[in-house]
């Protein structure tokens, strides 16, 4: 594990196979535990937010880089770990992994258009895991009303789709009432993704990459 500093942020970084590692004996526990992906725009978002830093450097159990601009920002270079992060690697150990045990699994996105991508995103590990519910947000309930959903189906895992700060006010309450042993929220970015499941890198991304790195830059000085 190495930690590095990006826009005041304490950020802990691990290899797949020790983020993997951590995630098994998390899977152990009768608690939630979090995983909560990073990107520029969370960084950028959670900046400003005391509450919000201290969840990624303290309260989620592991924090997973969705994009290797994090690394650039933090003037690191490790082109090994650059590929792990934009073949999306530890997404795809993780459900394997999920995948090989059948386990049950919940979905929660805000949209329809999101919950196809994320559908995508599961690819032919969809087969073998058992979706114990969804909800895409077409019809408005509340946080309470997922909660009690997911309380009764008890699923092994719940995959959740959203966006910055609603993710780490979504994963504080899933930690807190939830009935599931991990809690793995996703950001909308990551559902653009290509055929062998890494997230495309189109020209928008690449200049906004390079933006969010004179950004980290600036913060510095």
């Amino acid at each position: 594990m190495k930690t590095y500093e990006v826009l005041g942020i304490n950020i802990k970084d691990y290899s797949v196979r020790e983020a993997l590692h951590k995630t098994r004996e998390y899977l152990s526990y009768n608690v939630p535990s979090v995983v909560f992906f990073l990107t520029r725009d969370v960084l950028l978002e959670t900046s400003d937010s005391e509450e919000h830093k201290r969840f990624i450097e303290e309260d989620a159990e592991l924090t997973i880089l969705a994009s290797s601009d994090i690394f650039r920002a933090a003037d690191v270079t490790d082109k090994g770990r650059e590929r792990e992060i934009d073949r999306n690697l530890y997404m795809k150990g993780l459900l394997r992994m999920l995948s090989k045990e059948h386990r049950r699994i919940y979905l929660i996105t805000q949209n329809p258009e999101q919950m196809e991508g994320l559908k995508t995103l599961l690819g032919t590990f969809e087969n073998a895991l058992q979706i114990a519910g969804i909800y895409d947000g077409s019809d408005p309930v509340s946080v309470e009303d997922i909660t009690n959903d997911i309380n009764t189906v008890t699923p092994y895992v719940v995959f959740t789709v959203y966006a910055g700060n609603e993710g780490i006010d979504f994963s504080i309450s899933g930690k807190k009432y939830m009935n599931t042993r991990l809690i793995v929220v996703i950001q909308p970015e990551m559902l653009n993704i290509k055929e062998d499941g890494s997230v495309k890198n189109g020209l928008m991304t690449r200049l906004s990459g390079r933006l969010f790195t004179r950004i980290a830059g600036k913060y510095k000085q």
